[in-house]
């Protein structure tokens, strides 16, 4: 590789890195900021032995949506999630962050975090030894908001006394003694079942739906994403199809209203762009990667199809079925 086309390459993949590190921001991160820094405040208030009982967050969205890069994006930048040093000199990460396990179950669960704190742990255990070991080290190690994510995993055996179950779960981890835990659980609607049912966990809760975006209701956040990631973060233009009214509505119905889908889809029509040496980006990088991405025929392309309005994305495969 000559040296011009290694600094090439460098560069391409410097932006791509960069595109892909933003985080653009919708109306839901205030309502998300603001639930953060409430329960932030009601630690302190808990340590002062006055807090509210409501110690849990349930964020529920459908896959794409951007709960995850979005609770991430606020714990890397809200100064209560952030690590600190103790008066020993030590470094205390206050929120602990892990994916729920698939298949799942509450043992599950347990030897999950464990593994995260690093802490050995042995499959014969019981649950409830499980459990006590964990609350003890959640509060040795000064972690104040246990993030779990993927939560719907742990629905895997959905009876009424399996729920119950996991509720119960719940509840005692925001009752541990003299450590005021405060939990966040990430997921797609599966997880509303585990607030069914049970009025005292619903009581400790608040829930923040990341509910899927429409059109021309949210045009704005889907013109944005347009402007940040093709214009200001990857130096393209946009072609004339992409300024149309209707293009909004498109790019919302491929990526089924769901914000984070829509900016990868973005993001890779862009780097299509820039990988071809091009200026503009134009609605033929979108359907092109449309289709390689779902498999779908030319004449069920959202992107290029004369009846577009009438295709099903999750339909691309069905002349095969």
């Amino acid at each position: 590789m000559t040296d011009a086309r290694h600094i090439e390459t460098t560069a391409f993949a410097a932006i791509k890195a960069s595109v892909r590190a933003g985080y653009l921001t919708t109306g839901r991160d205030t309502r998300l900021a603001s639930y953060l820094r409430e329960m932030a405040v009601n630690v302190e208030d808990c340590e002062l032995g006055a807090g509210s009982k409501r110690r849990a967050l349930f964020v529920i969205g459908e896959s794409g949506s951007g709960k995850t890069r979005s609770l991430q994006h606020h714990f890397a930048t809200m100064p209560e999630f952030r690590p600190y040093r103790n008066e020993h000199g030590e470094t205390v990460s206050p929120v602990l962050s892990i994916d729920a396990p698939r298949p799942c179950n509450t043992k599950a669960l347990a030897i999950t975090i464990l593994t995260a704190m690093g802490l050995p742990t042995r499959e014969r255990m019981t649950e409830h030894a499980l459990f006590a070991i964990l609350k003890s080290q959640l509060r040795e190690r000064g972690v104040k908001f246990l993030h779990v994510d993927e939560m719907q995993h742990v629905m895997r055996h959905n009876t009424a006394s399996a729920i119950r179950h996991v509720q119960d779960t719940l509840k005692s981890l925001t009752q541990i003694t003299d450590w005021p835990l405060h939990t966040i659980y990430s997921g797609v609607s599966e997880l509303a079942e585990l607030l069914k049912g049970d009025p005292q966990l619903a009581n400790r809760s608040r829930v923040l739906r990341y509910d899927a975006l429409s059109c021309p209701a949210d045009a704005q956040w889907i013109e944005s994403i347009l402007q940040k990631v093709a214009t200001e973060g990857c130096g393209l233009t946009l072609s004339a199809e992409l300024l149309e009214g209707d293009f909004p509505e498109k790019l919302c119905l491929a990526g089924n209203g769901a914000f984070g889908s829509m900016i990868a889809m973005v993001q890779e029509a862009c780097f299509r762009a820039l990988e071809r040496e091009r200026k503009s980006v134009s609605i033929k990088e979108f359907a092109r990667n449309y289709e390689r991405d779902t498999g779908c025929l030319p004449r069920d392309n959202v992107f290029t199809a004369a009846r577009w309005r009438d295709l099903v994305p999750g339909h691309a495969l069905v002349d095969l079925a």
